[in-house]
């Protein structure tokens, strides 16, 4: 069955086979700089990212994601808010051709433990390993080859993967880095149910309440 949400004013059709955008999705679009410049959307869902982009001023949006049914919400999508977008399947960067000003990326950083405990995820979307980690590593090893002359990588990292390995392969590859905005962001429900089969390290505790920590980093040369 399909359905309608709402995402920063525009409408996207959406169904339980797919990953629905999320905060984190919405601070991606709000504080990654696309105006006036090409932009690839890495692991782009049902399309709210590449979508906001296009409507709001990018010179040129590229979309990719591993799964057909995210891609094809994302056309679906593209057509309800009358956007042009270039829309492909691709591993990451397995199948990007070209170079961008900007790439913005918000794969999974979520431990495959904690993925499937919150079921934040429909069962056939891609997600990380153990550590949480290695989609982002991927992405932050191989963005230089996609990335024009002083280009961009906005990736979204959480507490829920290994940090310090992600850190240090963002100060291996990229000369600069900063935070654009850390969020401590409440336990659901389900998280709260299963805390004690969760890391200590991935998350806090004030209060009464629990907090996973999500992060938007920008990286460039």
């Amino acid at each position: 069955m399909n359905n309608i949400l709402d995402f920063i004013g525009i409408k996207l059709n959406y169904s339980d086979q797919v990953f629905r955008p999320t905060l984190i999705s919405e601070n991606c679009a709000k504080l990654t700089d696309f105006r006036d410049k090409s932009i690839l959307d890495l692991g782009c869902g049902i399309g709210p990212l590449a979508i906001y982009f296009a409507k709001n001023g990018a010179k040129e949006v590229s979309a990719c994601d591993i799964f057909d049914k995210h891609l094809e919400y994302t056309k679906k999508n593209a057509r309800l808010n009358e956007v042009e977008i270039e829309i492909f399947q691709s591993d990451l960067f397995s199948n990007v051709k070209k170079k961008y000003d900007v790439i913005c990326c918000d794969v999974s950083g979520v431990d495959k433990k904690v993925a499937e405990l919150t079921g934040w995820f429909p069962e056939e979307v891609p997600k990380a390993d153990e550590t949480g980690s290695n989609l982002i590593i991927k992405v932050v090893k191989e963005a230089h080859k996609y990335l024009n002359k002083a280009g961009i990588l906005n990736i979204a990292t959480t507490s829920f993967s290994n940090v310090d390995s992600i850190e240090n392969n963002i100060s291996k590859n990229f000369l600069n880095s900063e935070v654009l905005i850390k969020i401590d962001v409440p336990f659901s429900r389900r998280l709260k149910e299963n805390v004690k089969l969760l890391n200590e390290k991935s998350f806090k505790k004030i209060g009464d309440e629990y907090y996973w920590e999500f992060k938007l980093l920008k990286c460039s040369n």
